[in-house]
């Protein structure tokens, strides 16, 4: 049975893109540490104030029996401070393409019900990848995501870094509660399983000067042998 180059070069695709890496982890299981663990180097930090707690992870799907997770605080009051505090995660992407984020996030009822995920590419300039609206309170909503494989220079990046802020309710200038009542300061945000993962950029196989010897003397042979047929 013959496969066509590009069926064959279709399944290959495929069979590489099944199985993507865990480029970094952040399951927050070390007790006093922030833990991350990461193929490349990563690192976390809070924005503009916002405070750390390491709480439990009940409800989120780190499968961690004794697990935490990583409870955030102060952020703004009402009607200020729209997407400058919250989370930020670091994440050298050198070696790796089609980048995807997951998380599980906890939103408590006072807490802002919009979270907008930033990134940038170059550490410097922040651009708007999408929001989350988180519409249940006092539980974790796992496997929030977000598809970063067709952003252009967010692969094979030393300087990618995403944003976790909360913002005000969209079309507005205040934020809106995650829960029946009123926004408040005091409303927490944990964050747990934060995972970028991506696949491995495979480099095109370059031949060895032998073998691309041996490889012309083979198609030169198989050409004479060819001639010498329509001749015979």
């Amino acid at each position: 049975m013959k496969f066509k180059p590009a069926l064959l070069a279709a399944a290959a695709f495929l069979a590489s893109s099944a199985y993507a890496d865990t480029v970094a982890l952040w399951d927050f299981n070390k007790g006093s540490t922030k833990h991350t663990s990461s193929m490349n180097g990563a690192f976390f930090e809070t924005l503009n104030g916002v405070t750390t707690t390491f709480v439990s992870q009940a409800g989120s799907s780190d499968r961690n029996g004794t697990g935490q997770a990583l409870n955030t605080a102060g952020y703004g009051t009402q009607g200020t401070g729209n997407m400058t505090r919250g989370v930020q995660f670091s994440v050298d992407t050198t070696a790796y393409e089609n980048i995807v984020l997951t998380f599980d996030q906890r939103n408590s009822a006072t807490a802002s019900a919009w979270t907008a995920l930033l990134y940038t590419i170059d550490g410097d300039n922040w651009l708007q990848a999408t929001t989350f609206r988180m519409l249940r309170d006092s539980v974790f909503v796992n496997g929030l995501t977000f598809d970063f494989s067709n952003i252009a220079g967010v692969a094979n990046n030393e300087s990618f870094a995403v944003q976790l802020v909360s913002m005000f309710a969209p079309g507005t200038s205040a934020y809106a509660a995650t829960g029946s009542g009123s926004y408040g300061a005091a409303g927490t945000i944990r964050y747990d399983m934060v995972t970028f993962s991506g696949t491995e950029i495979v480099a095109a196989a370059v031949p060895e000067p032998e073998s691309l010897a041996l490889l012309l003397a083979g198609l030169g042979v198989m050409a004479l042998v060819r001639r010498n047929r329509k001749q015979a």
